[in-house]
């Protein structure tokens, strides 16, 4: 009787060493993954940075199509350091755009309304704006732009009305709205910094967004994940999503639909003209972390709105860089 042989691995030995090698790479990359530290968020008092930010925007207007790109380049210090946070001053130095002349001259107005102005605040231990501390200062240059602008509408006298009316409510906010609306950079250049994340989690949240109109927060639906992290320097790539909250939404076109319905209308009429209005908002971002504050954020926006048979989709790209001022 033949003796049993048993049969050969169906792998050849260089098979078998290459998938010996892949299980400990991974091994090696887990366990580099779960030595990660974040590093906190920590600028030195008195270092001066140089903020960039570009956007190029591409409007889609029931097939017809439309681009434009702003870019603002603004200097921000730190002061000292508080209990909680830090003491800043953040000034734009150049403000730009090209795009659709309409439009421009607007922007243009509001783009350098601040220009050269010093706004000074406070932020807090992860650099998210806590408070502006030289409002009346501020509001007095954007004021002095929206008479600019209105000014130039004289022998338009309801569209400059209503401008003034838009204008003010957008840009001349109360002191608890003033730091998302002349602080926005800081707050997104915050969403990396002391996160608390750790490699492997998925964390989900729901935050308010700034009305535009000055009503009753938008809230948006947000994830955030590490997508790279370096257990040697600390660096981390973050990736953020956001989407704006359904119910959230619907509130604020009833409002929107309130204000160009007409006061008159009944209960039923509104939830009529409601029907007509869509609104979708997505956003997706990667932010490089370095030594603990955050150098660049890469943005992808999409926004559309949809009334009655028309549709608006608006597509913005961003990118925020932060770099050690010369």
């Amino acid at each position: 009787m033949r003796p049993h042989r048993v049969a050969a691995p169906r792998y050849p030995l260089s098979g078998i060493a290459l998938l010996a090698f892949a299980g400990a790479l991974a091994a090696v990359m887990h366990a580099g993954a779960a030595d990660w530290v974040e590093k906190p968020f920590d600028p030195p008092p008195g270092s001066r940075w140089i903020i960039q930010s570009e956007e190029t925007s591409e409007d889609d207007n029931d097939g017809r199509s439309q681009t434009s790109a702003s870019k603002t380049t603004s200097e921000l210090t730190f002061g000292e350091k508080t209990t909680d946070g830090f003491v800043i001053s953040i000034v734009e130095r150049a403000a730009s755009y090209d795009g659709d002349a309409r439009r421009g001259a607007v922007v243009s107005a509001f783009s350098k309304a601040l220009q050269d102005v010093v706004i000074r605040g406070t932020v807090a231990a992860d650099g998210t704006p806590r408070s502006v501390d030289n409002l009346d200062e501020v509001h007095d240059a954007v004021r002095a732009a929206i008479d600019r602008l209105t000014e130039s509408m004289a022998d338009k006298p309801q569209v400059a009305s209503i401008t003034r009316d838009l204008a003010t409510r957008v840009l001349i906010s109360d002191a608890q709205r003033a730091p998302q609306v002349y602080l926005g950079a800081l707050l997104v250049l915050a969403r990396g910094q002391n996160t608390g994340l750790r490699p492997g989690e998925t964390r989900s949240t729901v935050e308010d967004v700034p009305n535009p109109l000055s009503g009753t927060p938008i809230k948006s639906n947000n994830t955030s994940r590490i997508e790279r992290a370096d257990p040697a320097t600390g660096d981390v790539r973050y990736i953020r999503t956001v989407s704006a909250n359904g119910d959230s939404v619907k509130e604020f076109l009833r409002s929107l639909a309130g204000r160009f319905a007409g006061t008159d209308k009944t209960p039923q009429q509104l939830d009529d003209f409601l029907q007509q209005f869509a609104m979708t908002i997505d956003s997706r971002s990667e932010i490089e972390v370095e030594g603990g504050m955050t150098r660049a954020v890469h943005e992808e926006d999409t926004a559309t709105v949809t009334l009655r048979d028309h549709t608006v989709t608006k597509r913005a790209h961003k990118q925020l860089t932060v770099a050690p001022a010369p």
